[in-house]
């Protein structure tokens, strides 16, 4: 039976009203001193819901003091942050929309001005190329973590995973992308370690492994999704030297704690890899057979596709929900969809 990106999809007892997903985006608009969110980021969530979202993955949301990369960032580590994602949640469950909180880690991608003095930490001093966003100063070299510090970030995961919850969201979802801290310890270039957290790509993938293993404790399993990539936004040269045994070990250790969503993240969707001839949706769908969801770039037409050819189950979309809150319903009514224009529509929330 072919499938339509507009039909409704079940993982388990999640049902989501359509396959169509607001990717998560760094917006920054939270109150920078306190990391609460306020009614603007309420109403900006609430707005795309209204309009027929199936699934919201929120911005990436700090889970701890030390986990920030830039000014603006939400975080949901104090008691009082946690009490103010839930003018979000409400607003989103006035709809059909499900709505999932994005955790987060920077690592290595920030800087004392930004940690309140503290260094930024990475499994290894190794600094990363490039500036801080907004700061505009280079990358400060980062502090290397000791295990029992990687271990109190796990503990801050499952933390954050359980306010999340309690706050209503319906799920979370763990940021190990785009060389952030988990994808730090992934990068053999950032990791040099020589514990269990170092060298073979078991241990490399062990801290992601481990804070699966803590939020499971408190979020269900069909409720957590994993954000990988190969892209680094440290590092625009970095690729997967072997892309498949890379996607067969994240999808193998996954699958053994019965983890149902992944959501590989790619520049342009469909684009091979620089060393595989296929794209990386094409190798996590030859591996998984749970929940894919399809984001990059993707232009209306092609995500009708993707869902109807099975590449994927589920399509994200970024900026275009930016610039269209209603975008559900311009597909649905082939109307014209809006282009996203950066310096008009960054610098606000609507």
């Amino acid at each position: 039976m072919t499938c339509s990106i507009f039909s409704d999809y079940k993982i388990e007892n999640l049902t989501l009203e359509n396959r169509i997903v607001m990717a998560p985006m760094t917006r920054g608009f939270a109150d920078n001193e306190t990391g609460e969110v306020n009614q603007l980021i309420a109403d900006y969530y609430g707005k795309r819901a209204r309009y027929g979202a199936g699934l919201i993955i929120t911005e990436g949301i700090a889970i701890s003091e030390l986990a920030k990369g830039t000014y603006g960032i939400p975080g949901i580590f104090t008691h009082q942050q946690t009490l103010r994602w839930e003018k979000v949640t409400r607003e989103v469950h006035q709809y059909k929309t499900k709505i999932f909180a994005q955790l987060w880690h920077v690592g290595r991608l920030s800087h004392q001005e930004i940690l309140k003095g503290h260094p930024p930490v990475a499994p290894s001093a190794i600094g990363a190329s490039g500036h801080v966003h907004r700061l505009r100063k280079p990358f400060q070299a980062p502090k290397s973590l000791s295990q029992s510090e990687i271990y109190q970030i796990i503990d801050d995961y499952r933390q954050a995973a359980r306010n999340a919850m309690e706050t209503g969201f319906d799920g979370i979802e763990i940021h190990a992308a785009h060389g952030y801290l988990i994808d730090q310890f992934i990068s053999e270039k950032s990791n040099i370690r020589e514990d269990k957290f170092g060298g073979s790509i078991q241990n490399r993938l062990r801290f992601l492994e481990l804070i699966i293993k803590e939020v499971k404790k408190v979020v269900p399993k069909n409720r957590i999704s994993i954000r990988v990539s190969e892209k680094k936004d440290d590092d625009g040269d970095y690729v997967w030297e072997q892309p498949e045994e890379m996607v067969h070990a994240i999808t193998e250790m996954l699958s053994k704690h019965r983890i149902k969503i992944i959501h590989p993240s790619v520049e342009s969707y469909g684009n091979e890899l620089k060393n595989d001839q296929r794209s990386l949706h094409e190798l996590f769908r030859k591996y998984w057979d749970e929940t894919l969801i399809a984001v990059g770039n993707i232009v209306p037409h092609k995500a009708i596709a993707i869902v109807e050819e099975n590449q994927a189950d589920l399509v994200a979309f970024g900026k275009l929900f930016i610039s269209n809150p209603d975008l559900v319903i311009r597909l649905k009514a082939n109307q014209e969809i809006l282009p996203f224009h950066t310096k008009e529509q960054l610098k606000c929330l609507n």
